[in-house]
């Protein structure tokens, strides 16, 4: 049963220490922008880009992908990066 989102988390939402873990909060986050249209190109940014972006860890941030990719939302392409599934991607 894939993770569910916690609520309360919107696209142009903060990742801060709480009762909800970081991880969850971005992969949150980042279904709220894949929803809203963000990612134009069907492509999520670097995890490099996303660490800087929300100031989290590097750990934090693939663990949100993995919570993304096993909910459906998107796909990892090993070395090439990270994809909206066509469903999310318009």
């Amino acid at each position: 049963m894939p993770t569910p989102f916690p609520a309360g988390y919107g696209p142009d939402s903060r990742v801060t220490e709480g009762p909800e873990p970081q991880y969850s909060q971005l992969a949150a986050v980042l279904f709220a922008r894949i929803d809203r249209g963000d990612f134009a190109d069907g492509k999520l940014p670097s995890v490099v880009k996303l660490q800087q972006g929300y100031g989290v860890s590097r750990g934090t941030v693939q663990r949100a992908i993995g919570v993304l990719a096993e909910s459906g939302h998107v796909r990892v392409s090993p070395g090439k990066g990270v994809y909206l599934t066509p469903s999310d991607n318009g």
